[in-house]
């Protein structure tokens, strides 16, 4: 504890010092104390003397409080501090909240003092065994090794107990995406349907392959029709059950993305549409205004919540039947993946779709999309068989006797 703000109170003995702080939730607290001094000079003395000998008190009960605590509480302490230094999206706080339930299902009553690295494998081959996946899990490894190395950095405890535990492989899920057959299908019902945002939203995603925050948090200045170009400058992601406007997830992820010619006559559509909207209101449609507008929200200038794809993508995936190619319903992300599968499988260079896609790198999507359309792979085999099948000629092989 820092105490930032002491001072003397009373002009004649017995003075008192007076002692401010914050305390771990952020509120003002004080504490008063009497001084024994009976001239100012000396009060003044006294007080800076009591308030370093206070702080070291305060530094020692915190220190032996967090020695006592169980995982479950040193981590909740963790992740506190964390959320309270803003230096992580509160997305990723929130993901961090729910590695930690993973963490407390086995873990969380052991004093951290007295956790080790057995009851830790313990518990990973428990979480298994009840059928988490393996990625699942490690990220509550990881989660709980960093808490536990700040432990160790804060002499909280001598080492980090799950130093000498390996953490379970995480799985690389092959993408759901669409075939061939099944992306045609649904681009015919887009052109019958009608212009509505979701499916607008549709047709872009699978032409772009942006993410459902990245669709809703897209703006009218993000968007040039002209030049047929669009940027992904902010998302739409969820806070304890609220909706807010953030960057986009990484730094990759800030990019700008062509646009097909049939995508840019719908988007044309859409502000037309937009508007029209704003001139029946009584308002007047400038530039200005227009860009602040949601290309999927409304014309009050909210925007569309990613649920809202979400709930319309499930059903129109189950009235068509649609299928993806790991045998289950796609998700709305799964279009993501589609576009990216395509555009690889139709011959555009991996560094093209990386960049379109705001990947970090072009390994990271060769790693997940190069060998994932199984059209592509078949067609492979025929090239292969073409080629196992040639031979030479009787009098060719004569060389080789």
């Amino acid at each position: 504890m820092h105490f930032t703000n002491a001072f003397i109170r009373g002009k004649k003995p017995p003075f008192r010092g007076v002692f401010k702080y914050k305390d771990k939730d952020g509120e003002w607290r004080q504490t008063v104390r009497t001084l024994k001094a009976q001239g100012i000079s000396e009060a003044k003395r006294e007080l800076a003397e009591m308030r370093i000998a206070l702080e070291e008190e305060h530094e020692r009960k915190a220190e032996v409080a967090k020695a006592t605590m169980t995982v479950d509480e040193y981590l909740e302490s963790y992740i506190s501090d964390l959320d309270r230094s803003r230096s992580l999206e509160r997305s990723t706080i929130n993901g961090y909240r729910c590695y930690a339930k993973n963490v407390s299902n086995g873990l969380g009553r052991i004093r951290l003092s007295e956790l080790n690295a057995a009851q830790v494998r313990a518990w990973e081959a428990k979480l298994l065994k009840d059928g988490l996946s393996g990625t699942t899990v490690r990220k509550a490894h990881v989660l709980l090794k960093s808490a536990c190395e700040q432990a160790v950095q804060a002499d909280l405890i001598p080492r980090n107990p799950l130093a000498a535990v390996r953490p379970p492989k995480a799985e690389d899920p092959m993408p759901n995406a669409l075939s061939e057959r099944t992306r045609r299908a649904l681009l015919t019902y887009l052109d019958a349907a009608a212009d509505t945002p979701f499916n607008l939203a549709v047709l872009m995603a699978l032409s772009t392959g942006m993410r459902e925050g990245e669709l809703c948090g897209l703006r009218w200045a993000d968007v040039d029709l002209k030049n047929r170009t669009l940027w992904v400058r902010r998302s739409v992601a969820r806070d304890n059950g609220k909706y807010y406007v953030k960057p986009p997830k990484t730094r990759t992820s800030v990019r700008d993305i062509p646009l097909t010619l049939a995508l840019a006559e719908k988007l044309k559509a859409r502000k037309d549409a937009q508007e029209t909207e704003l001139i029946v209101a009584g308002l007047e449609p400038s530039e200005e205004r227009m860009s602040q507008i949601y290309v999927l929200g409304e014309v009050d200038g909210s925007f569309m919540k990613p649920h809202g794809l979400w709930r319309p993508w499930k059903a129109l995936a189950d009235s068509m039947g649609l299928v993806g190619t790991q045998g289950r319903r796609p998700t709305f992300h799964d279009l993501r993946h589609t576009f990216a599968t395509f555009a690889i499988a139709e011959g555009i260079d991996v560094k093209t779709v990386s960049s379109i896609m705001g990947h970090a790198n072009a390994a990271m999507t060769l790693n997940i999309y190069a060998s994932a359309d199984a059209d592509a792979k078949r067609a492979a085999a025929m090239t292969i068989d073409e080629v196992m099948g040639r031979r030479l000629a009787p009098q060719e092989l004569r060389s080789f006797a």
